[in-house]
């Protein structure tokens, strides 16, 4: 576990955060949260190196929940992918103006997200070269 990336998911359906665990807990240290709330309290505690953020949550939804990431100093370069079925090219727009690294649709499969994570992580580090 030392060593590993640390990634936060957030997502209201406890059905695919299970699938979600599952996928990534091989590979990678895996906290769980159900809302925007409960995400911007774990953030403030332990700052992940990614966060999968879902879109339509009760509450504070995904946009929301960035946007307050976004204002918040110690949190504003956090990288974060939306993980979401909403594919309402207005929604994504408005998404994607508060510059998430990414934006995946759902369904997806093990190897599909975890490629695209692995490739996040390893692109970030040439960056940093």
């Amino acid at each position: 576990m030392k060593g590993q990336k640390r990634i936060l998911v957030v997502d209201d359906d406890q059905n695919m955060l299970q699938l979600l665990y599952s996928f990534l807990r091989d590979s990678y240290r895996v906290t769980m949260v159900s809302n925007g709330k409960d995400a911007i309290d774990s953030l403030r505690s332990q700052k992940p190196d990614l966060m999968l953020l879902d879109y339509l949550m009760p509450g504070m939804n995904g946009k929301e929940t960035l946007e307050i990431i976004r204002q918040d100093e110690n949190l504003k370069d956090l990288p974060v992918f939306f993980l979401t079925g909403v594919s309402d090219s207005n929604k994504i727009s408005e998404c994607l103006k508060l510059d998430p690294s990414g934006y995946i649709l759902k369904p997806i499969g093990k190897f599909s997200l975890l490629a695209r994570i692995r490739a996040y992580f390893e692109e970030s580090e040439l960056d940093g070269l």
